[in-house]
């Protein structure tokens, strides 16, 4: 190919990017975040922002990418607002649309990346509400434990009380992730980052309870529903929001995320440290380990005074 063939296929590749319409680049977007074997749940929070994003500039006339602007995105953030959606789910979007434009940029396919003057909102500190001891045994009172489905579910908040697993994690580790002799389980976390949980001896008893009661089934997964298949993640959070409500629990929303929280208290109370908690959760967030120490402050002052050294040598 000499220069002037040359030369004219690449003028005919950037005109082909000036061209470029929102649906193709979302197309060409989730594609390359498939490759990159990103979890079905991040694809789809991706896809969810992008379709709001594109219907918001249908509607304001904006087909090409090249011609988003700064603007643009301001009004579409203000928008989303302005519906009540709150400063984290905000947030989500500010992320998921700074990935798009970054990944456009990156390709060539934008000069100017509307998202760099874009900064997060402000969010308030939230407050992680767990259960009490009392409400834990309400909670596992609930499940009737006579029928698969119950037994399943009773272990399954048993699983998350005892691990801090995030839900998606526990929905999706398979049979053979679970090493019985090191009480592990192998889990992929967020990122699809690769983890190793500890569990205990009587969770373990549970767990092979459930697995004899699961029996042989097409898929691999762990905990199945009454088909043999994978369980919902709607289904899963409305049992529990349910059986929350059956026991009559004040003061605390019960949910999966609930549960990975009274996990992570629990774990100081009886003597674990941040960094090691950290390391169970799978975070590597510093802003999530501050999260912790403030909730449990108060615990860990308990934690203080009763392995002092100081105190173990005046008492």
């Amino acid at each position: 190919m000499d220069y002037k063939e040359k030369r004219k296929l690449i003028l005919e590749m950037r005109q082909a990017k000036d061209e470029l319409d929102m649906k193709s680049a979302i197309n060409m977007f989730l594609n390359s975040r498939k490759l990159k074997n990103l979890t079905e749940n991040t694809i789809s929070s991706y896809s969810q922002s992008l379709e709001k994003l594109s219907v918001f500039l249908e509607d304001n006339e904006i087909i090409k990418v090249n011609k988003i602007i700064v603007e643009d995105v301001q009004e579409f953030i203000q928008t989303r607002k302005e519906l009540g959606n709150s400063a984290p789910t905000v947030n989500k979007y500010i992320r998921n649309l700074r990935a798009f434009f970054n990944y456009l940029s990156s390709s060539g396919y934008l000069t100017e990346n509307p998202m760099e003057p874009i900064d997060k909102m402000v969010e308030e500190k939230r407050v992680l509400r767990t259960l009490n001891r009392e409400q834990v045994t309400k909670l596992l009172d609930v499940p009737d434990r006579a029928t698969p489905a119950g037994f399943r579910n009773y272990v399954f908040i048993l699983l998350i009380l005892d691990t801090g697993l995030r839900i998606e994690e526990a929905m999706s580790f398979r049979v053979d992730d679970v090493h019985w002799k090191e009480q592990v389980i192998q889990v992929f976390g967020k990122g699809r980052k690769e983890r190793l949980v500890p569990f205990s001896a009587t969770l373990a008893v549970h767990l092979r309870e459930y697995l004899e009661l699961r029996g042989e089934t097409d898929t691999s997964v762990f905990f199945v529903n009454i088909d043999g298949l994978p369980l919902k993640r709607r289904t899963v959070q409305e049992e529990i929001s349910d059986y929350g409500q059956l026991a009559k629990i004040k003061g605390v929303r019960v949910s999966c995320h609930s549960l990975r929280y009274t996990f992570a208290r629990n774990y100081i109370l009886n003597g674990g440290d941040i960094v090691s908690l950290m390391k169970i959760l799978g975070h590597k967030s510093l802003h999530m380990a501050q999260l912790y120490s403030e909730m449990f402050q108060v615990d860990i002052s308990k934690q203080h005074g009763k392995f002092s050294p100081v105190n173990s040598i005046f008492n």
